[in-house]
């Protein structure tokens, strides 16, 4: 009978050797890799220190002990689905348009991450979210990828505080950020900006053209946004004192703007189609932007893509070459910072009067 060799297989604790006199330092005999080996809340640990260097296991020992007592043995189990769920729990006092990113993101990790939602939150690695974030980097401005980052970020730190992990993955990251893109700001000439409110009005087969040519008017003659213009209401106007008062919508913080000279024949005019006085809570306008027909618009006048963020700009630019003071700018703005973030934002907008600003200035010092 023809004998058959038998290759007993062993398994990696059965290679582990114990270092003498170094407790929980075990070394692989077959390749030389050190372990580390601890009874942590009432179970076995095993952990590979990938390394053959004595001294560099000692200290890679030391952390990871240090680590055990980070986490929490029950909450160690804890799945990246798991995870997602306990972060939206805590998200609901956030904003609508945050959730509703949020979910996004969501739904963009269920779609490509490669490694499933029921992986545990403490086999994760760095490399794995590099992975996800190059797949959707190809799709991402900059400022939207630093977004998806910093999402990351958040549910990782939440893991970090409930003694998931010691460690957020977020730290070790090839690409964690990218350097934001100089907003490309283009801003219509007073002829533009004229041709395009008349633009709109014409369009005769859409029943909203009056109401978006006005919306549009009211944006580049306030100089406020989309949302605040949607929620300003003619409770809003005060016509004694020459004030409209705007909720800024991302902040909810209240500030005030003058009625310019070039603004209040505007209002006067939306005023005057009423048949008797609206009520202080009607809106002066009942649609919430009118993104469509400014697209439209320029595309038959072969304009480039103004967005309505470029009609705002249009009255920043008008005051700034009227020479009012950069500080007044920013407060009818609803900024509090003095003008630094007009400046930083919008300097391409003022152009060549910028450096005849400078020297204006800095004429007046003698």
């Amino acid at each position: 009978m023809q004998n058959i060799a038998i290759e007993q297989r062993f398994s990696t604790r059965q290679l582990l050797d114990k270092i003498p006199n170094y407790p929980c330092l075990y070394r692989h005999n077959v390749n030389g890799t050190y372990y580390g080996i601890k009874k942590h809340g009432g179970k076995r640990k095993e952990h590979s220190l990938q390394t053959d260097d004595r001294k560099i296991a000692e200290r890679k020992l030391k952390a990871w002990i240090a680590d055990l007592d980070k986490i929490d043995s029950e909450a160690e189990k804890t799945t990246l689905a798991q995870l997602l769920e306990k972060f939206l729990l805590i998200r609901k006092g956030a904003s609508d348009s945050t959730k509703a990113t949020d979910m996004g993101i969501i739904k963009s990790l269920k779609s490509n991450w490669k490694h499933g939602l029921d992986i545990r939150v403490s086999k994760i690695r760095p490399s794995m979210i590099d992975e996800w974030l190059a797949t959707e980097e190809q799709r991402l401005k900059n400022s939207s990828y630093n977004r998806y980052s910093s999402f990351v970020k958040q549910i990782f730190d939440l893991a970090v505080n409930d003694r998931i992990i010691s460690e957020s993955p977020h730290a070790r990251l090839q690409k964690g950020w990218k350097k934001p893109q100089k907003p490309n700001r283009l801003v219509p000439t007073d002829e533009q900006f004229r041709a395009i409110v008349e633009n709109v009005r014409a369009q005769m087969m859409n029943n909203k053209a009056d109401e978006s040519s006005d919306f549009i008017e009211f944006l580049g003659l306030a100089g406020v946004g989309q949302a605040e213009a949607s929620s300003i209401t003619w409770g809003d106007i005060n016509w004694e004192n020459g004030w409209l008062t705007v909720r800024r919508k991302k902040t909810g913080v209240l500030f005030r703007i003058p009625i310019y000279g070039h603004l209040k024949p505007f209002l006067q005019k939306l005023f005057a189609r009423y048949q008797t006085p609206p009520a202080p809570q009607t809106k002066l306008f009942t649609i919430l932007d009118a993104r469509k027909s400014l697209a439209n618009a320029c595309k038959r006048l072969g304009f480039p893509h103004f967005t309505q963020r470029s009609i705002r700009a249009y009255l920043i630019r008008r005051l700034w070459q009227s020479k009012v003071d950069i500080k007044l700018i920013s407060k009818w703005q609803g900024h509090a910072d003095g003008g630094r973030l007009i400046l930083s934002t919008y300097t391409e907008v003022f152009g060549d009067n910028d450096s005849d600003y400078i020297k204006a200035e800095l004429a007046k010092v003698k």
